[in-house]
């Protein structure tokens, strides 16, 4: 078609019209197509036309006749590839609407420069409710634009120049005004329209509304003004918006409630986050959260049940958690934005915390097969690789299946913790050789990060022998057992450095606790074989080691007794009587840092028998000993 200049374009108007038309029509028809790749494929056939469409307009010098009809060509092609390309607004998108206006302000010839004050000029300028009403459309895309990228400030100046009231229009605005504002704006009517769009400014200006309150609530929330985003939230909360943004403002105070300290609050608005969108699961994974600060383990266990499950479950179309327009709230706020207040954990993440749980509080059959699933999982590879950090990571490979080790002690399948334990070191076989210098980690901080990874082998590898040498004890295999604590006590060895008393590095603490465990560890067993001269060396190793260890003395006790060192034994119950207040305090300070897999040796313990005590007692009393009969009650207890 042959078209000469703005008199031609003038009338080719209403053809180009009827093609806008014809293509929204097209767009619109797509949307109930069932079959998701046809409507796809429509989808971007009407992309593309309108892309041509407005191709055909911009090639022509822009007048007013056509002005309107180019606008809006522009506000929908916006809006819809907004809603195919899968990532919300892109930069072409601002160059697009940029390129319209300065188009606009060639065709009322208010100059040919986009600087200060454009707005302002062409909005002066318009003259037909036509013209009126396509600026305003494409002002509230312009500031959806902005808003998305966090430019508040730019989107309140727009909407102060949109607003009727000319004292909103003259003074200056700050992102505080943008509600107001918002409210303030006054779209023209647009029924007498013949330009067809795929949504109105109505529509533009509740969502608009919507997301200027929740990114002013998470803005709030980012400054730990928890009052003021309560207040932001609620009013978002209040306006139009699909139920997968409502569950996630819902999920959002919840959060700011929990940091007011109002727990039961936040329940109730994570239980309506739910209740709105099942899929906003980071609602479940705050309440479990919520339930472990709270203490009420069984609660916690139920939340994480239940999101294990509906993370394994198929998700539904997504469709079906958005509005029927285009232009939403999900296209302004970015989820990065959200990101740290509606992220959940994997599956596998969640089953780890529901073994660790488990593991926790003593109920170790579930904490078994939850552990075993997970490892499953782990040797599969099956793990997601998220964009954002998981609010529930998990820990360390090694750590996981020392743990799975110790639930499999605790629930007398010894050889299964055996096999454990034995894969876990034939990974580590090759780290854990040579020697480390602990104090590298502070003379050279490049070989820092090396050690300190070292460090860590260490303890894994020399805990996997303490609890392969738990397990071949209980199988009866003594001898196997030795060899296993001794491995386990000479990994200690390896680590080199430093004063025991000064080296505050966790890792070498809880190396002094595993050696201590091995050598009682290893001393029962050599008294099981009968060799109690080995077994009181050990006992007495042990005790040098960490005094505060729970049943040292009391293994001490018993191996002197055993070889008749009965003096010997009473002076080390005086000792351990004067000094036993002391070490539980000291011990109850060490056990917090301790690592969860350590827990079947702190279970263990080594009770005094009852006869070595009212035998030690005769002979105290043979000697006229001073101590109270009353401490003996205390160490029975």
């Amino acid at each position: 078609m042959e078209v000469d200049g703005a008199a031609g374009a003038e009338d080719c108007g209403t053809w180009w019209t009827q093609e806008n038309n014809s293509i929204i029509g097209a767009w619109q028809e797509a949307e109930a197509v069932p079959d998701v790749l046809i409507r796809r494929q429509r989808r971007l056939q009407c992309h593309s036309d309108l892309l041509h469409l407005l191709q055909k307009l911009q090639g022509l010098p822009p007048t007013i006749p056509t002005l309107p009809l180019e606008l809006s060509v522009v506000y929908n092609m916006v809006i819809i590839h907004s809603n195919l390309n899968g990532s919300g607004f892109l930069a072409e998108h601002s160059v697009q609407v940029e390129d319209a206006l300065r188009r606009a302000v060639e065709a009322l010839g208010q100059g040919d420069a986009v600087g200060a004050g454009l707005w302002g000029r062409i909005l002066a300028a318009a003259g037909s409710l036509e013209m009126t009403s396509a600026l305003h459309r494409l002002a509230g895309l312009r500031c959806a634009l902005w808003m998305s990228s966090g430019r508040l400030h730019e989107a309140a100046e727009l909407f102060s120049l949109l607003a009727p009231t000319p004292n909103l229009q003259k003074r200056s605005h700050k992102e505080d005004d943008l509600l107001p504002l918002i409210r303030a704006w006054a779209a023209p009517p647009e029924e007498p329209e013949t330009i067809r769009t795929v949504q109105t400014s109505s529509h533009v200006k509740a969502v608009l509304y919507n997301a200027a309150s929740l990114l002013q609530g998470i803005t709030a929330m980012n400054a730990a003004d928890f009052p003021q985003s309560v207040v932001f939230l609620q009013e978002a909360a209040s306006s139009l918006c699909s139920s997968q943004v409502l569950a996630e403002i819902y999920t959002c105070l919840g959060c700011s409630f929990y940091k007011m300290a109002k727990p039961q609050v936040s329940l109730q608005y994570w239980r309506l986050a739910l209740r709105t969108d099942f899929q906003c699961l980071s609602a479940l994974h705050h309440s479990a959260v919520l339930y472990r600060h709270m203490g009420d383990a069984e609660s916690e266990l139920e939340a994480l049940a239940l999101l294990h499950t509906a993370l394994e479950d198929t998700h539904a179309d997504d469709s079906s958690r958005k509005m029927s327009f285009l232009l939403r709230t999900e296209l302004i706020v970015s989820s990065s934005a959200l990101a740290s207040f509606i992220r959940c954990p994997a599956s596998y993440e969640v089953k780890y915390l529901m073994a660790r749980l488990c593991l926790q509080n003593r109920r170790i059959q579930d904490a078994v097969g939850h552990y075993l699933e997970l490892m499953s999982v782990l040797q599969d590879g099956c793990q997601r690789q998220g964009v954002c950090s998981s609010p529930a990571p998990l820990p360390r490979v090694p750590v996981i299946y020392l743990e799975a080790a110790a639930a499999l002690l605790e629930d007398k399948r010894f050889q299964d913790a055996v096999t454990v334990c034995s894969e876990l070191l034939d990974s580590l076989g090759h780290i854990t050789t040579g020697v480390i210098s602990v104090d590298v980690l502070w003379s050279d901080r490049e070989k820092a990060e090396s050690v300190s990874e070292q460090l860590n082998c260490v303890l894994w590898a020399s805990a996997a022998h303490l609890l392969q040498g738990e397990a071949h004890g209980r199988l009866g295999d003594h001898r196997a057992s030795v060899a296993d604590y001794t491995r386990s006590i000479s990994l200690r060895s390896k680590v080199q450095g430093g004063d025991a008393g000064s080296v505050d590095i966790a890792e070498y603490k809880v190396l002094e606790i595993l050696k201590s465990a091995a050598l009682l560890g290893r001393g029962l067993q050599f008294q099981q074989m009968g060799e109690d001269v080995k077994a009181l060396m050990n006992a007495q190793l042990g005790l040098q080691v960490a005094p505060a260890f729970p049943g040292v003395n009391s293994f001490m006790l018993d191996a002197l007794w055993r070889l008749g060192r009965k003096k010997a034994a009473a002076c080390q119950w005086r000792r351990f009587q004067s000094h036993k207040a002391e070490q539980h305090q000291e011990w109850e300070a060490i056990r917090g840092d301790l690592p969860l897999y350590l827990s079947v040796i702190g279970h263990k313990g080594y009770p005094m028998d009852t006869s070595l005590l009212e035998e030690l007692e005769d002979y105290l009393q043979n000697e006229k000993a001073t101590a109270p009969n009353d401490s003996f009650q205390a160490l029975k207890t």
